[in-house]
């Protein structure tokens, strides 16, 4: 399946920056700290240590009961290897547990995770049914202890009989889409304008913010996912600068377009 995937560029916080004096700038201080900016920037500086920005996904599911499963019932079976999402599997632990539903009726037994080296988790799931499972509900379970989420995602398709998948090449869903706390969910990449008050280094990073809470984070020009309550929240970005040693807050609010993926230009 082929998804079409629209990109929208959207320049924000356009503020021209010309030659400084001391009468060009203001001196303040914020939560403390000195704070040195033009008077029409769009944006507040603060010296920082490198933020661990994250997004904060805990939730309140208690531990399914996925009832009972009794394979004798299935004439076939196929098999599926799930790579869990890098932010699922920061959280993964030994009591997390994995299951198939086919029309509401469990079709797995519950598949415990495997970790590698690499920091990869992954689930090995049987599924069985019959040939006339055709064009029903198929939905993937997952639920993360750390978390207290249990996060589903479905799909109608087909029982295709001794059919393996996700061994030769990682098969990721995006479990994180099943995410009841957050139901929104778009890509984000987050490009730099030409002129800057700093110079971009690797270690910099990029924040949306939804009042003090991160709601998505990453690195400049690769797309992170933006986690959002609704459709209606109002976003700010947050930029670290390694070379500035602090954070730039930029005061005007940030447009995600109803696309799955977007692309904005911030200038400073």
């Amino acid at each position: 399946m082929k998804t079409v995937k629209i990109l929208m560029t959207v320049a924000v916080l356009a503020t021209a920056w010309g030659c400084s004096t001391d009468t060009d700038e203001q001196t303040g201080t914020e939560n403390g700290l000195a704070t040195t900016m033009p008077p029409s920037a769009g944006y507040t500086f603060e010296h920082a240590d490198r933020p661990a920005w994250s997004v904060d996904l805990t939730g309140n599911d208690a531990a399914p009961d996925w009832g009972n499963f009794n394979m004798s019932l299935y004439e076939n079976s196929m098999y599926v290897t799930v790579t869990l999402q890098d932010e699922l599997a920061a959280h993964s632990t030994e009591a997390d547990r994995m299951a198939v539903f086919i029309g509401g009726e469990r079709r797995t037994q519950l598949a415990v995770p495997n970790f590698y080296d690499d920091g990869a988790v992954r689930y090995v799931l049987r599924i069985d049914g019959n040939s006339t499972d055709r064009n029903v509900r198929f939905d993937l379970q997952y639920y993360c202890t750390a978390l207290k989420q249990l996060f589903t995602i479905g799909a109608v398709e087909k029982f295709v009989p001794e059919f393996t998948y996700g061994n030769i090449k990682d098969f990721v869903p995006p479990l994180l889409k099943g995410c009841k706390k957050f139901p929104v969910q778009n890509k984000l990449t987050v490009n730099l304008s030409d002129q800057l008050p700093f110079t971009p280094d690797g270690n910099d990073l990029v924040a949306v913010f939804v009042g003090s809470e991160c709601r998505g984070t990453g690195s400049v020009g690769k797309p992170f996912t933006v986690f959002r309550s609704s459709d209606e929240e109002s976003l700010q970005l947050r930029y670290y600068s390694a070379q500035q040693g602090g954070i730039y807050s930029l005061k005007q609010s940030v447009t995600i377009a109803e696309t799955e993926e977007n692309t904005i230009t911030i200038s400073f």
